[in-house]
């Protein structure tokens, strides 16, 4: 089944060899006209090689981030109103962002989030934005990757992350291909994002 760009590229090839063919019946009837059509079939033409290009040989964005929903049991209305101990929090969690990096994309994903990401591309966990705390002191550690072989810091900002370089017996326990990323400050965890890994 043809994806509708895929299908108005060929119908624009089309129409560019039927103007490449007029232009040739347009010489008989007049050089000046000749000249005419088939410089506008070349221009045409040379547009839609542009088109299959783009639709043929670049790839489209292979990541795509996807919200983690909580959802909470609702309360009675007339409980709604009322503040206990377990309706206050108290201590809210870290605010901070994990940067990835794939191909010319970038995504911002928050805590708790999750990545999709194909498994025959490459991606780099670019930083982490958390304003609270000392840039030199985040650590994003992907478990089942190690970034650096010869002295494991826990630390894989900056490396490029494929499938292949992933320890499988990491992933997130009953699901297969999904691996948690931890963000530090120091030796305090401020929490967890995720990547899934596609076909």
């Amino acid at each position: 089944m043809f994806r509708s760009e895929i299908l108005l590229t060929l119908v624009n090839t089309g129409i560019a060899l039927v103007m490449i063919a007029l232009s040739a019946i347009m010489f008989r009837i007049g050089r000046k006209k000749f000249l005419f059509t088939i410089v506008l079939s070349v221009i045409y033409l040379a547009v839609d090689g542009y088109y299959l290009y783009l639709t043929f040989f670049v790839e489209r964005p292979s990541i795509m981030e996807t919200q983690v929903v909580k959802t909470e049991p609702l309360l009675p209305p007339e409980y709604g109103t009322e503040k206990t101990e377990e309706n206050i929090d108290s201590t809210p969690e870290p605010d901070f962002q994990v940067i990835i990096l794939t191909g010319n994309h970038t995504f911002m994903v928050a805590p708790e989030d999750e990545l999709e990401v194909k498994k025959n591309i490459k991606f780099q966990i670019k930083g982490v934005v958390y304003p609270e705390g000392n840039k030199e002191n985040i650590k994003a550690d992907l478990k089942g990757f190690v970034g650096n072989a010869r002295f494991n810091d826990n630390q894989d900002i900056g490396y490029q992350i494929t499938y292949d370089r992933i320890m499988k017996h990491w992933a997130v326990e009953g699901q297969k291909d999904k691996f948690e990323i931890i963000v530090k400050d120091g030796d305090t965890k401020l929490g967890s994002i995720y990547v899934r890994f596609v076909d």
